[in-house]
């Protein structure tokens, strides 16, 4: 792999300004993957997420969720701004072909881009898919699921991976059902891949190990999770 690099990419959507983080080799990366974070953004999570991606050998830029420089520090800060996600699902779509567009700019002509989100960025990643996006493909982990809005179409183009686990109370057994009625009637390639007693954000060592909390780290899942990423990634992307 040669050297990482890192550096800001910047992009603007919904009249403001983002700040992506990229990191990774700088020369000839197998892929290049715009991670959508969880609701804390460019954290030390999603860092960790990245480093992930780059030791595979790929470019990754962490998107700005919510741009304008908002950068939220607790649960309290960021309720509105999720919020705004969910409610202007459009904007969130909006904001992520531009940082595509921009992202592509800095890459090999050719370079495979997927797509990776957590939580809202998950939902903000398959709407981008239901967008029409010409993607090689787009993972979904510990998602925020929802089917498509009013408006969207349903044919993703791109193949997608699914990684949910059976007790999450965020996007529930009967949802992950719908988005699975949804898939198969679009006639997408999508898998499902679920993790049983794992709740939502199993991905995330802070959530802590309570059976009876909302959120629930589970490092089985997380492992798991990890393999069938990479598997994914040689499959669409396999330089």
């Amino acid at each position: 792999m040669t050297a990482q690099s890192d550096a800001h990419l910047s992009y603007s959507a919904n009249a403001r300004t983002y700040s992506g983080q990229m990191t990774g080799p700088g020369e000839n990366p197998r892929a290049g993957v715009v991670l959508l974070p969880d609701w804390r953004g460019q954290s030390a999570l999603a860092r960790d997420h990245a480093g992930f991606l780059a030791r595979l050998a790929c470019r990754v830029v962490i998107a700005d969720l919510y741009g304008d420089g908002f950068s939220p520090q607790n649960p309290d800060d960021v309720g509105p701004m999720v919020r705004r996600l969910v409610e202007s699902r459009h904007e969130g779509v909006a904001a992520l072909a531009a940082c595509v567009d921009a992202f592509r700019r800095t890459l090999p002509p050719g370079t495979p881009i997927l797509c990776l989100g957590f939580s809202a960025g998950g939902m903000v990643a398959l709407d981008y898919g239901r967008s029409g996006a010409d993607i090689a493909g787009i993972i979904l982990c510990s998602a925020l699921l929802k089917t498509a809005g009013e408006g969207m179409a349903t044919r993703i183009a791109a193949p997608v991976l699914f990684l949910q686990g059976t007790r999450d109370q965020v996007s529930p057994m009967e949802v992950i059902d719908q988005v699975v009625a949804e898939m198969d009637a679009a006639g997408n390639d999508a898998r499902f891949v679920l993790f049983s007693q794992t709740h939502h954000a199993f991905d995330n060592p802070e959530a802590g190990d309570d059976p009876a909390a909302r959120l629930v780290y589970s490092p089985a899942s997380a492992a798991r999770a990890r393999m069938a990423i990479e598997a994914f990634l040689l499959e669409v992307a396999p330089s």
